[in-house]
């Protein structure tokens, strides 16, 4: 008997008939797990992953379900219950969830320890607004962290190129998850904060989109501190718009994507010269302004009758001075000849005075005055001498002396006696 041969499937076949027997194998359950990577499309249609510590799975919620659906806005890291039907995505193989309603459990593991590090670092002043840096306006070289094999970094220069060509791009290559890709990427924004290695205005450090296990790194000690002390600006590009991480709160600026980074750190260059070009006019423009009015004002002013008058009043005034300094010299010169006259006069007086004769005539006066005083002197002297010798006759004539010299008596009265008298006479009488 022949051997039955085994049919071989084409892959949408094979992909088809999972997704048949999964369908109606699985048409109705209830999965728990944390949400990551959540995507809300511009359709309204919601894509996460559903994921625990050892097992993932990819969710779709269609827009209907979601508006329908107990929990209207899902976050990354909320601990959901999810009921769906399982399906597989035929144009990638993918195993998937597709979801018609969800309900909060709780906060995940990842979510949890997330919020963690965040309030510890807050309370650091890791976040505060103070100490983040404006961004230059027109960086000279930008300085890139990421891995170089990703998609960010092609987004990134292809942009950058297109929005200012010629503008230098220095790029660090460094892991961006997984083990060791926190100390590279550390290790990268320290480089270039090292001015001797690359001297860059600004830095961009980021990766595209990914679970917060593929973003953990830059939640970890070595980037959040690398960050705090760059002396340069740096700007966060971390994930997708809603992904966000440690780095993203300490950087200077965060960008929704890598590519919006690009697209912050410098603005497009026509857009440069058209400003510089717009400014050029608008200057140019206010000169001429500013001269028209100069020119209209000076015409004004010539029309005014006070300035037309103007040379005429001050040839004038130059004349009422002229004749002022003339009335000053002739006041002065009139002066002059006055005090010079009384000078001649004095000269002249000077001149006829006979210094001589008045000498000989004040030594005439002089010797009559001194035998005037003589005289007067001698005959004052012998009328004191006169006055004197009368005076001096009286004096004598009292002296006592000459007085007892003539004889004198003493009447003598002891102690007891009744009006007897005692009598001694000068034995002379």
């Amino acid at each position: 008997m022949p051997p039955t041969e085994e049919k071989v499937y084409k892959v949408s076949e094979l992909t088809q008939l999972l997704k048949l027997t999964l369908e109606s194998q699985f048409a109705s359950i209830q999965v728990l797990g944390e949400a990551s990577g959540v995507v809300l499309a511009s359709s309204g249609h919601l894509y996460f992953t559903l994921k625990d510590a050892s097992g993932a799975m990819k969710v779709a919620m269609f827009r209907g379900a979601l508006q329908r659906s107990t929990l209207k806005k899902l976050e990354n890291g909320q601990q959901i219950i999810v009921r769906g039907s399982i399906s597989v995505y035929p144009l990638r193989g993918e195993l998937q969830i597709i979801a018609s309603d969800m309900r909060l459990q709780g906060i995940g593991d990842i979510f949890a320890a997330l919020e963690k590090l965040k309030q510890a670092y807050q309370e650091k002043g890791y976040f505060d607004p103070l100490r983040k840096k404006p961004l230059p306006l027109l960086p000279g070289r930008i300085g890139v962290v990421t891995s170089p094999t990703g998609a960010a970094v092609r987004d990134i220069v292809r942009i950058l190129r297109r929005r200012f060509p010629g503008i230098a791009i220095v790029i660090y290559p460094a892991k961006v998850q997984g083990e060791g890709a926190a100390g590279e990427i550390a290790a990268g924004i320290d480089h270039f904060n090292d001015a001797a290695a690359a001297a860059v205005d600004v830095l961009i450090v980021g990766r595209g989109g990914g679970s917060y296990e593929d973003l953990w790194a830059f939640n970890e000690s070595p980037v959040v501190e690398a960050i705090f002390r760059s002396r340069l600006p740096v700007i966060s590009a971390v994930g997708h718009e809603t992904d966000f991480t440690i780095a993203d709160f300490v950087a200077d600026l965060r960008a929704a994507t890598p590519s919006a980074a690009a697209e912050l750190v410098v603005g497009r260059k026509d857009e440069f010269l058209s400003r510089i070009d717009f400014l050029r006019h608008g200057l140019m423009r206010h000169m001429e302004k500013r001269l028209h009015a100069g020119r209209s004002a000076l015409q004004r002013l010539r029309g005014e009758s006070a300035l037309a008058d103007f040379p005429g009043g001050l040839q004038e005034l130059a004349q009422r001075l002229d004749g002022g300094e003339f009335a000053l010299v002739r006041l002065f010169q009139q002066a002059l000849g006055r005090k010079l006259s009384r000078w001649n006069r004095s000269a002249q007086r000077f001149a006829a005075f006979d210094m001589g004769g008045l000498l000989k005539n004040r030594g005439l006066q002089v010797q009559n005055l001194r035998m005037q005083v003589g005289a007067r002197f001698h005959e004052r002297l012998q009328q004191r001498r006169e006055t004197t010798g009368v005076l001096a006759s009286k004096l004598d004539g009292m002296n006592p002396e000459n007085i007892l010299a003539k004889g004198y008596s003493r009447l003598d009265r002891r102690p007891g006696d009744q009006g007897v008298n005692h009598e001694e006479r000068d034995p002379r009488f």
